[in-house]
């Protein structure tokens, strides 16, 4: 008699893994709740009340009186025209150009794309607003009527603002690009997610320019005549140098509510696209023989990219001499510290979220609608939600001390990591490897790149020390150097201080060989699995 085989037991592993999964996800959910949701619902709050930041100020309960004074406001929209005025020309780049100069380096080989990656992380690593309004401005000293007159300052600032990003848009974009043309698929053509990435650029783009301060700021003062204002200035210049509370958050709401609907329309454009980006093995070295007409292609697109950086950053390079300025001591230390503790918290949560919702996938096939909860904070910087913060601060006691910008999930990298994760755990389940090796393993180089570049774009950020430095001997690198360019006395001072060379170094050294030894491999693709 044969003995009867035991029940089938269900398998545990997955129920394991989805739970992993679901803790994973929580240091992320709760950081969100608590620096984004919570101070958006405050701003809300803030905004149906008028009052000032003084401490002797009053508030009082006025409804919706102050929306309404947003909407009367004759200069919300020219305001949010000029605004989006602004990213027209770094959107051209971004779609148009980078996708171009991708396809050339996809088609001349290994070779072009290394080169262009090591290139293009130069251009992250010296990005500098600050650094790049100032020298602009004074190229345009032998025709000042360019930046006081209200009928030229519009397409001068449109210029200068093509002209300082178009590094860093260009790297971004060629590197948002590369992996759709590194897809070779049969039967899965490469347009999709062509397409998808040059919609979620477009979403990007669009969401930087409605928050763009610092440029304007520094370049004009939101002059001559405001004509130079924008949707997250006017927030600026009612909560901040009107000190009208209430009014400052109105228009910090309106704000938010437009960054969701773009933050929704990523998210919902990633999901129901299914675009994913994986990491295959390393391939065997290219073959040298090539297409002479590619390799043509690639010199010219090389030689072209870096020419055009060249001329756009011409008064900046000029700029980098002079003499160094005298900034405040310790200023290097609170620019960069906070910068580096900012992006370890942001992009180390939400890589943590993006392992546990498309690595481990709790949902199955359905986990990325996990990002939805996320999504109407994508692309929410500290702009719309500086007037809670300083409310905060203030209500605290602790604004005279304050110089850590917010620590913010960098859902950005959160989405970018999942799409990524998403991949990975696709090959895991084709080849049968590991967890570790086939998912963790070869996406943590990345969740690094991500930090590093968010270490950069924080340590130059102008907004939050102006707002809570309590003097000039409390502030960081970049606030010393638009303080000094507002004196407007004095021999010119080099702005290199914004981009100090042994971080450029670091930097610059760690993006180039994460770019090249792991970027290089990413191929993106949309689609069923």
């Amino acid at each position: 008699m044969q003995p009867e085989p035991a029940p089938e037991q269900p398998p545990s592993g997955d129920s394991v893994a989805k739970a992993v999964g679901v803790l994973l996800i929580m240091p992320a959910a709760v950081l969100t709740v608590l620096t984004l949701v919570i101070p958006t619902v405050r701003t809300v709050r803030s905004s149906l009340y008028g009052g000032n930041f003084l401490p002797e100020g009053e508030f009082e309960y006025v409804g919706l009186d102050n929306f309404g004074a947003v909407f009367d406001d004759p200069r919300l929209w020219p305001a949010m025209g000029f605004a989006l005025s602004l990213v027209v020309l770094p959107l051209v780049v971004a779609v148009v150009v980078a996708p171009l100069l991708a396809a050339a380096f996809s088609w001349a080989g290994g070779w072009a794309r290394w080169t262009a990656r090591i290139v293009l992380s130069l251009a992250l690593v010296v990005f500098s607003p600050v650094a790049l309004t100032i020298a602009w401005q004074r190229a345009y000293r032998d025709d000042p009527g360019v930046l006081a007159d209200p009928d030229l300052v519009g397409d001068t600032l449109r210029l200068s603002m093509a002209m300082m990003t178009f590094g860093v848009v260009c790297a971004i974009g060629v590197m948002a690009f590369l992996p759709a043309f590194r897809a070779d698929r049969p039967g899965r053509p490469q347009w999709p997610a062509l397409f998808t990435i040059a919609g979620l650029a477009t979403l990007g783009v669009l969401a930087t320019g409605l928050q763009q301060i610092t440029i304007p700021l520094v370049m004009t003062a939101f002059g001559p005549e405001d004509k130079t204002l924008t949707p997250a200035s006017l927030m600026f210049v009612h909560a901040f140098r009107s000190l009208q509370m209430g009014l400052g958050a109105a228009f910090g709401v309106v704000l938010l509510v437009l960054l969701a609907i773009l933050g929704v329309a990523a998210v919902l454009l990633v999901v129901l696209t299914r675009l994913r980006v994986s990491l295959p093995p390393p391939r065997p070295r290219e073959s040298t023989a090539r297409n002479p007409g590619a390799v043509v292609l690639g010199v010219l697109a090389l030689v072209a990219l870096v020419a055009v950086a060249v001329l756009t950053t011409m008064p900046w390079l000029d700029a980098l001499g002079g003499a160094d300025p005298e900034i405040p001591s310790g200023a290097q230390g609170r620019t960069w510290l906070p910068a580096i503790i900012g992006a370890v918290v942001s992009v180390g949560v939400a890589y943590l979220a993006a392992l546990g919702i498309s690595g481990l996938r709790p949902l199955g096939r359905r986990s990325e609608w996990l990002l939805m909860p996320f999504a109407p904070w994508l692309f929410v910087g500290v702009a719309p939600l500086s007037v809670d913060f300083v409310k905060s601060l203030l209500e605290g006691g602790a604004l005279g001390a304050a110089v850590q910008r917010p620590i913010l999930v960098s859902i950005v990298a959160l989405l970018l990591l999942s799409v990524l994760c998403r991949g990975q755990a696709e090959q895991q389940a084709a080849t049968g490897g590991t967890f570790v090796s086939t998912v963790v393993l070869p996406t943590l180089p990345v969740a690094g790149f991500l930090a590093v570049v968010v270490t950069f774009f924080n340590a130059q950020d102008l907004l939050w020390p102006l707002l809570t430095a309590p003097s000039p001997e409390d502030g960081t690198t970049t606030l010393a150097l638009f303080q000094l360019n507002n004196q407007a006395s004095g021999p010119d001072f080099s702005v290199s201080v914004a981009t100090p060379l042994v971080a450029v170094v670091l930097g610059f050294l760690a993006l180039a060989v994460v770019g090249v030894r792991y970027l290089d491999r990413m191929v993106a693709t949309t689609g069923p699995e």
